[in-house]
């Protein structure tokens, strides 16, 4: 039976290594940490606006307009200003990004297959069961922390 440091242990390396592994691939791709994850969200809800995109990823804003900045010289996204609001700009996928898009997904998919590998259905879906409540106790723990 594992204990609760064996768990902790175990959740630091699985996301240490699949963090890892999947950078690697991304950077093969000529993707930097944290573009993936924005593509993904401006793919659903393209035109949003920074601050979205900040709240959704659980980013500082000052991070999501690096990483922007970045995206938008490489040509994956352009930056728009909101009608009625000097200050705020809305972010939309290019072309280029929506073809990153696809490569994203490949990678992920490939990620997944290698996680999963040698998992039955039931347990792939136990899996994502205990990954979203975890993931969701942390989000709730962090939210608390910042409150007090």
């Amino acid at each position: 039976m594992l204990d609760q440091r064996e768990l902790n242990l175990l959740l630091v390396k699985v996301g240490a290594v699949h963090r890892r592994r999947s950078t690697y691939e991304f950077m093969k791709c000529n993707l930097t940490a944290g573009q993936p994850r924005m593509i993904n969200y401006l793919f659903e809800h393209n035109g949003c606006i920074q601050r979205e995109i900040a709240a959704d990823c659980h980013m500082e804003p000052a991070s999501v307009t690096s990483v922007l900045n970045s995206m938008e010289k490489s040509g994956l996204v352009e930056k728009r200003p909101v009608k009625g609001d000097k200050r705020a700009l809305e972010v939309w996928l290019t072309d280029k990004g929506l073809e990153k898009k696809k490569v994203i997904d490949r990678i992920f998919i490939s990620m997944a297959d290698e996680c999963f590998q040698g998992f039955s259905e039931e347990e792939k879906q136990l899996a994502g069961d205990f990954l979203t409540r975890i993931f969701k106790n942390m989000i709730d723990g962090e939210q608390q922390e910042w409150r007090t």
